[in-house]
């Protein structure tokens, strides 16, 4: 992260801004925890994790996301929520279209 240039980090920032303005309005995701890791050289990853209501079932806290996610990847995999999943995915690059086409 700290290598990116001043307009890297401001389009990255931008970025997610935008991205998480169209999670809250397109999908009603009012709740998300970000994990920032860089674990090799010039790489860095962005988690943003959606807290779904199915998920406090797990607790309400950081460490609740574990089995909470541990659930989904077991039990959670089928055709209907993947059908979910995609339809939000297309919602949300809807919104994000002209975000894209003018930062190129």
């Amino acid at each position: 992260m700290d290598e990116l240039t001043n307009e890297e980090r401001l389009e990255f920032i931008l970025l997610i801004h935008k991205l998480r303005s169209e999670q809250r309005k397109r999908l009603g995701i009012e709740k998300v925890y970000y994990f920032y890791n860089e674990d090799t050289t010039h790489h860095f990853h962005l988690w943003k994790v959606p807290r779904c209501e199915w998920m406090y079932q797990f607790g309400n806290s950081v460490e609740s996301l574990r089995p909470a996610l541990l659930h989904a990847r077991n039990n959670m995999n089928d055709d209907e929520n993947m059908k979910s999943v995609e339809e939000g995915v297309s919602m949300l690059r809807e919104g994000m279209r002209d975000f894209v086409s003018s930062s190129r």
